[in-house]
């Protein structure tokens, strides 16, 4: 009988190990589907920030960042990319790196030279666009995001 309570005993052992926070469950995730128009060329790369927070916004602490090689993900007249992230709310920044450098020009004001945009579209009155007017929640279906390309 004894043996039958160490059996026991180690199971219930394992289904405790197996429940407590020491194995956490999968993080879920889902797909952001960026679909970019307006771009004045298809020479060079395009750049996505993303961002999770008012606080982080426009920052250099981004979620993720991202270069996406336009003619790699060339669709018609559409850059396609998709972007697997933890659940939750998120907002977008992007820009056209025409030259390749990898990092976007900016005249003697701070305006940038290239071209830019903002998830949800949105633009900034006096200053970027605010986190509340590019915030968007992504779920576990696909959320695509139109993004159109502009300058300043």
């Amino acid at each position: 009988m004894f043996p039958l309570l160490s059996k026991t005993s180690a199971l219930s052992l394992l289904l405790w190990a197996l429940s407590s926070p020491a194995f956490p469950a999968e993080e879920m995730t889902g797909i952001l589907i960026l679909e970019i128009e307006g771009l004045k060329g298809v020479d060079g790369d395009v750049y996505v920030a993303v961002y999770d927070s008012e606080s982080r916004w426009l920052g250099e602490e981004a979620v993720l960042t991202t270069r996406v090689a336009i003619t790699e993900s060339l669709d018609g007249d559409l850059v396609r990319t998709e972007l697997q992230l933890p659940l939750g709310t998120y907002a977008l920044s992007v820009f056209f790196d025409a030259d390749k450098d990898g990092e976007l020009d900016t005249n003697l004001f701070g305006l940038p030279k290239e071209q830019i945009a903002i998830s949800n579209n949105a633009i900034g009155k006096f200053g970027p666009p605010k986190y509340e007017d590019a915030v968007f929640t992504l779920g576990a279906e696909p959320l695509i995001q139109h993004i159109t390309m502009k300058e300043l």
